[in-house]
C-alpha cells in the first residue's frame, strides 16, 4: 500500500530536478548571451512589444468566450489579466514610436515599462489563484474582476514606488552576476503562481490549465534572463522578450485548442442523446433531409429502420428506470458495433 505514495514522491522530485535543471540552463544562457554586442534598437523593441501585445489581447479575447460557455473565472481574470498586460506593451509600444523621436530619450524607458507588465500579470495570475482558491463560488464575477483589477494595480503602483527608494546597493550593477536584480520580483511572483498552478493540475487537467502552466514557466525563465541585462535592450533582455513572447503564444495556442474542444463537445451534445449517445431527434431530421435531397440527385434510395422495444415498460415497473435505462443502453451499444460508418442510428423521443 505504500509503493503509491513513493511512486508519487519520486515523480514529484523528477519533475523538480527537471524544472531546476531547465532553470539552470536559462541562466547560463543568458549569462552567455551577455558576451555578444547587440546594439540597443528601440525598433526592435517597440516591435517586439506590439507583438506581445497582440497575443495579450487575442488572448483576453479567446478566455473571455472560454468564460461565457464554462464560467470558469480563472479564464476571466486570466483574460483580463493579459488584456492590462497588452494595454501596458501597447502603451510603451506608441512610446517608442511617437513621443521620443530621439532612441537615446526613449531607450530607459523599456526595461521599466516591461518590468511593470511583467509584474502587473504575475500578481494576476496570483489573484486569481487567490480568488478561486478562498471565492469557490460566487454570484458576482464581475465584482471579483474589478477587485482583482483594482488590486493588482494598486500592489503595482505600491511596488514600483517602494523599488525606487530602494539603496544603492541593490540596483542595477552590470558585474553582478544578476547585474538586474529588481527582474527577479516578478520572477518569484511568477514562481508561486508556478507552484499554485502545479498542485491544480492534480485536480483538474485540462489543455488549458496545461498551457497556463507552460507559460508561467516561460514567464518565470524571462524574467531570469532579463535579470541578466547589463545594458539597454542587450541579448539577455532581447532573449528574454523572446521568451515572453513564446509564452504569450503558448498561452494563446492552448486556450484556442481547449475552445476547439468545447466547441465540438457543445456540437456533440446538440445532436446526441444524452442517455444512450446515439444521435437525436434533431440529427435525426438533418440525416434524413440529407438523404433525401442525395435520393433526389442521383436516385439512389436509402432505407430506415425503425426498431420498438416491446415490453419495455413491464421491465420499468418490475425491476425499475434504472434497469430499464440500461437495457436502453445496452441496445444502443449494440447498435454501435454493428453499424456502418454511413449509417446513422438514433433514438426517438416517441
Amino acid at each position: 500500500m505504500g509503493e503509491a505514495p513513493l511512486t508519487h514522491r519520486r515523480s514529484n522530485a523528477k519533475i523538480f530536478l527537471a524544472h531546476v535543471s531547465a532553470f539552470l540552463l536559462v541562466v547560463l544562457a543568458a549569462y552567455w548571451l551577455r558576451r555578444i554586442a547587440l546594439q540597443p534598437d528601440a525598433i526592435l523593441q517597440g516591435y517586439l512589444q506590439v507583438i506581445g501585445a497582440l497575443l495579450a489581447f487575442v488572448f483576453a479575447a479567446v478566455t473571455l468566450v472560454r468564460f461565457q460557455g464554462t464560467q470558469d473565472r480563472i479564464s476571466l481574470i486570466l483574460g483580463a489579466g493579459f488584456l492590462l498586460s497588452g494595454a501596458v506593451l501597447t502603451a510603451t509600444s506608441i512610446l517608442f514610436f511617437q513621443i521620443f523621436p530621439e532612441a537615446p530619450l526613449r531607450l530607459p524607458w523599456a526595461p521599466l515599462a516591461w518590468w511593470l507588465g511583467r509584474l502587473a500579470l504575475a500578481l494576476l495570475l496570483v489573484v486569481a489563484l487567490l480568488v478561486e482558491h478562498f471565492l469557490p463560488r460566487s454570484r458576482h464575477p464581475r465584482r471579483e474582476i474589478a477587485g482583482a483589477l483594482l488590486t493588482v494595480v494598486a500592489l503595482t503602483y505600491v511596488v514600483s514606488a517602494a523599488l525606487r527608494r530602494l539603496p544603492p546597493e541593490v540596483s542595477h550593477h552590470p558585474s553582478a552576476f544578476f547585474p538586474y536584480p529588481e527582474q527577479l520580483l516578478p520572477g518569484a511572483i511568477f514562481l508561486v503562481s508556478l507552484i499554485w498552478f502545479r498542485r491544480r493540475l492534480s485536480v483538474e487537467d485540462s489543455a488549458f490549465d496545461r498551457t497556463i502552466y507552460a507559460a508561467t514557466w516561460l514567464n518565470l525563465a524571462a524574467q531570469l534572463s532579463a535579470a541578466q541585462s547589463t545594458r539597454l535592450l542587450d541579448a539577455p533582455f532581447v532573449f528574454a522578450q523572446a521568451l515572453m513572447v513564446l509564452g504569450y503564444t503558448v498561452a494563446l495556442c492552448g486556450a484556442l485548442l481547449d475552445n476547439a474542444r468545447l466547441f465540438e463537445q457543445v456540437r456533440h451534445l446538440a445532436v446526441s442523446d444524452p442517455l444512450t449517445g446515439l444521435a437525436n431527434y434533431r440529427r435525426l431530421l438533418d440525416v434524413l433531409e440529407a438523404e433525401t435531397d442525395r435520393t433526389d440527385r442521383n436516385g439512389r434510395p436509402f432505407s430506415v429502420l425503425l426498431l420498438d422495444l416491446d415490453g419495455l415498460k413491464k421491465v420499468n415497473d418490475n425491476f425499475g428506470h434504472l434497469v430499464g435505462s440500461r437495457a436502453i443502453c445496452r441496445l444502443a451499444d449494440v447498435l454501435r458495433i454493428h453499424c456502418r460508418a454511413v449509417d446513422t442510428a438514433p433514438r426517438s423521443p416517441c
